[in-house]
Formats: C-alpha cells, structure tokens, sequence
C-alpha cells in the first residue's frame, strides 16, 4: 500500500511539475547569404543554399536574448511555388538547447530585381521550452544581381503573453503534497 501511495504522489507531482511548459518570447534577427536559383532577383522562385549564417548582433530578446554571432544551419524553400512544409528551415544549438524553426508558409510581400521581402508562420522548438507559433520576414537587398545575396531573416513571437493554465498546476501540486502528508501519516501510525 506504501509503495502504491508513493507512486501516486510522485505522479501527481510529476504533472505538476510539466503542466504549464514556458513559452518562447521574443525577436531574433539572422544574416547570411543565400545562393538563389537565378541572376535576376525579380525572377528567383527559391533559395537553393545557405553559407555564412549567424545570429544577430545582440539585439535579440526575451528567450534569444544574449544569442550573439552564433551559426545558424538552413535547408533550402522555395516561394514560387511554396515548398512548405521545410522541417526545420532553420536550427541552431546554444548552452544545451537546440533552437528549430518549421516553415509552415510562405508567401511573396514584395520582390522586383532590387529588393525581396517574403513573409511566412511556422512553429518554433527550443529544448524546454512549448512549441510556439511564429511570424518572420526574409528578406534581400541586392542592387548589385546575381545569384548569391546577402539576406535577413528576423523572427517575432505571435504570442508573446503567457496563457495562464487556469490553476491547474496549483491544484495538482496541492494534490500531490496531500498524497505525500497522508503517506507520512501512515508511516508514523
């Protein structure tokens, strides 16, 4: 009976230990160069690699603040038309946590042969942390043509509140200390 009380407690204090996950906050900008499948800017449908990717300069907030100058990994989309979904477009490893990025959509805001600008969501994983939706930007300044460009990505968390669990951690905490005052009670008699 003790060693079933015990397993009790402990799986109640387990889910309320995992029951409310933290949500990934803030901004993190991203720059590189990207090799395009044209010459034309105005004519590019997709990005076929990546080279030189880093994080931003220190701008970064909530839960990418302090990433500075870290590599960033990136696979290949296409805008035109959209290859989604791209699991991950992007990932990044820093202190133990991986940081992933899944292109969920993507679509064209602006693009002639001087300028592109794509916007896209996706879902945002970091170690220990809740998947979290996400909205970014891509973009290419490149009055100069050809095929490879320098590029900036920014992300931006599209829930940056924390959604309250409605209690549901206090009482399964409250629960599981309740189970571990009645096992001592039944030690002690």
């Amino acid at each position: 009976m003790k060693n079933k009380l015990f397993i009790i407690a402990g799986a109640i204090l387990a889910m309320a230990a995992t029951a409310h996950a933290t949500k990934i906050t803030g901004n993190i900008d991203m720059g590189g160069t990207a090799t395009l499948d044209s010459q034309l800017l105005g004519s590019a449908t997709k990005v076929t690699s990546f080279s030189s990717v880093r994080t931003g300069d220190g701008t970064g907030t909530g839960t990418f603040a302090g990433l500075d100058d870290l590599a960033v990994t990136w696979n290949a989309f296409g805008w035109n038309p959209s290859t989604t979904p791209v699991n991950p477009l992007w990932t990044f490893n820093n202190a133990g946590i991986t940081y992933t990025l899944v292109l969920n959509n993507v679509s064209v805001d602006s693009q002639d042969n001087s300028f592109l600008n794509l916007l896209g969501s996706g879902v945002l994983s970091a170690t220990g942390y809740e998947d979290t939706a996400a909205s970014w930007s891509f973009t290419i300044s490149n009055s100069g043509g050809g095929s490879h460009a320098n590029f900036k990505f920014t992300f931006a968390n599209s829930q940056t509140a924390a959604v309250p669990d409605g209690g549901t951690t206090v009482m399964l905490l409250g629960a599981g200390l309740s189970c571990l005052g009645l096992i001592r009670r039944k030690l002690v008699a």
